[in-house]
Parts: structure tokens; C-alpha cells; sequence
């Protein structure tokens, strides 16, 4: 008698009902990865975008919270400036400062006696200002005026002697008997490009330069000067007055592969001179 032997195995239709589970749970599988990782991919340019703005924001609100009093200026505040215009802000920082005994007012001279002193961080290319009244008065760098060349060499900080380059007479007594020792002037500009960059070691102009001589250090990249066709006004700067400081306000606005980040930021300012 001869044994039958049955041989089990898939069909056709079995066959075809798994590759299309595999191939359905395979499809959902692959769209929930490729989202992970787009959102992984979105987090990471949104915080290297917000860390780009902080960073540029630390950096100017550091120096401008030893800007001299009435030495802020900004280029293309009004309504005229366009997202193709560069605009800068610049003002003279604070090295060092104290009280002085008298200064030149009535004659020019070319040193006066005041309370020992710290030596400023360039004193080859400082400045003595005296009541910094206004912002003009610093620019136009007039004698008489509020602002005279620091002589390193013949100054003696520890002894409170204060020499400069040549005679010099202040127009103002400050109410405080207070002079400052400040460097040559700073700018941060921001182009059509969307460079952040710091410009230093360029000389006084009566006009605003936009923007200085020189290359100038980048300080950060990809910020725009246009929000949906709406030009954007970066520095802001308000005046103090009776009752508050002046006020700088920073608007960043980063933006790389149609991610966008703004920080928005104040700064107060010294105002009394």
C-alpha cells in the first residue's frame, strides 16, 4: 500500500497578502522617521539661529552699556530707509573716569589735576570728554569743546594728573566734576547682505560714517533687513530725559532655509554726562 505525503506551503495569495501588510506597515513606518527627523533637523536651525542672534545681542549690549553718555548715534531710523540701505550704530566707549579738581574753561590748557584714575584700555588712542552735552559736540570734535586728545606719555594716573596732546578748553563744567577716558569710536553695521560686522580703530567724522574704513570683524550672518516686504529697523535709539535712561532697542531677525528667528532687546544708557 503506498503512502500519500501532502506538501503545505503558501499560495500565491498568501504571498501577495503579506508583501502588502509588510509593505503598508514598512510606508507608515518610514513617513514617522522621516518627520522625526525633519523635526529633529527644524530644532536644531531653530537653536543655532537663536543662538547666532544671542550671541550678536550679548555682544552689543556688553558695549553699549559703557557707551558715553550723549555719544549714541544710529544711521537709518526714518521711514525713508529701505531693506537695500546699511544701517550702523555707533557711539564712544567708556575706558575709565573720575572726578576732577578743575578743568580749562575759561583758557585753553594743556593739563588739569583730578582724583587718581585707572589708565584707559588704549591710551595711545584716547579721549578725555568733559559733560558730553550733546552728540554733535563729540563728532564735530571742536576746541572749544567736550572731547580733547589723552597724552599718555605725560599723564600720571596714580597722581590724578591729566595731560592732553595739546591745549584744549572745555566748554562745560560737568555738575559732577566728572570726565571720562573713552577709545576711539565703534560701529556696528548691518548691510544688505545680511553681515552683522564691528568696525573700530577708524577716525571721528562729523558725519556718520555708513559704513567706516575697513572690513570689519563679522559678528554674525543671515540677518535680514525685510520681514514679508516690511523693511526692518534694527537699532533704535531713545534719548533719555528727566525721568529715564536712553534707551537702545535691538530687533534681530535671523533667517536660514525659511526658518526665522527675532530677538527683540533693550539696552539702557548712561545719561547723565
Amino acid at each position: 500500500m503506498r503512502m500519500r505525503h501532502r506538501h503545505t506551503g503558501f499560495t500565491l495569495v498568501e504571498l501577495v497578502v503579506v508583501i502588502v501588510v509588510l509593505g503598508a506597515i514598512s510606508a507608515g513606518t518610514a513617513v514617522y522617521i522621516v518627520r522625526s527627523m525633519e523635526a529633529y533637523s527644524d530644532t536644531v536651525r531653530r537653536d543655532q539661529l537663536t543662538s547666532t542672534a544671542r550671541i550678536a545681542v550679548e555682544k552689543m549690549t556688553r558695549e553699549l552699556r559703557n557707551a558715553l553718555p550723549n555719544s549714541v548715534r544710529i544711521r537709518c531710523t526714518t521711514p525713508s530707509c529701505t531693506s537695500s540701505d546699511t544701517h550702523c550704530i555707533e557711539f564712544f566707549p567708556v575706558q575709565s573716569g573720575s572726578s576732577y579738581e578743575s578743568v580749562p574753561r575759561t583758557a585753553a590748557n594743556v593739563s588739569f589735576a583730578a582724583v587718581d584714575y585707572i589708565a584707559p584700555q588704549t591710551p595711545a588712542t584716547a579721549y578725555v570728554a568733559v559733560y558730553p552735552y550733546s552728540t554733535s559736540s563729540l563728532y564735530d570734535k571742536n576746541n572749544p569743546g567736550p572731547l580733547a586728545d589723552y597724552d599718555d606719555s605725560n599723564s600720571d594716573p596714580a597722581n590724578g594728573e591729566v595731560y592732553l596732546t595739546s591745549s584744549h578748553r572745555f566748554t562745560h563744567d560737568s555738575p559732577h566734576k566728572r570726565f571720562f577716558l573713552t577709545g576711539p569710536p565703534i560701529s556696528y553695521c548691518l548691510g544688505t547682505g545680511g553681515d552683522l560686522r564691528r568696525y573700530q580703530n577708524y577716525s571721528i567724522n562729523s558725519a556718520q560714517p555708513v559704513p567706516p574704513a575697513g572690513s570689519g570683524a563679522l559678528l554674525a550672518e543671515n540677518l535680514q533687513l525685510s520681514d514679508g516686504g516690511t523693511a526692518v529697523t534694527p537699532f533704535r535709539y531713545d534719548p533719555g530725559s528727566l525721568q529715564r535712561n536712553g534707551v537702545v532697542t535691538l530687533d534681530l531677525r535671523v533667517r536660514q532655509d525659511n526658518e526665522w528667528v527675532r530677538l527683540l532687546h533693550e539696552v539702557q544708557i548712561r545719561n547723565v554726562p
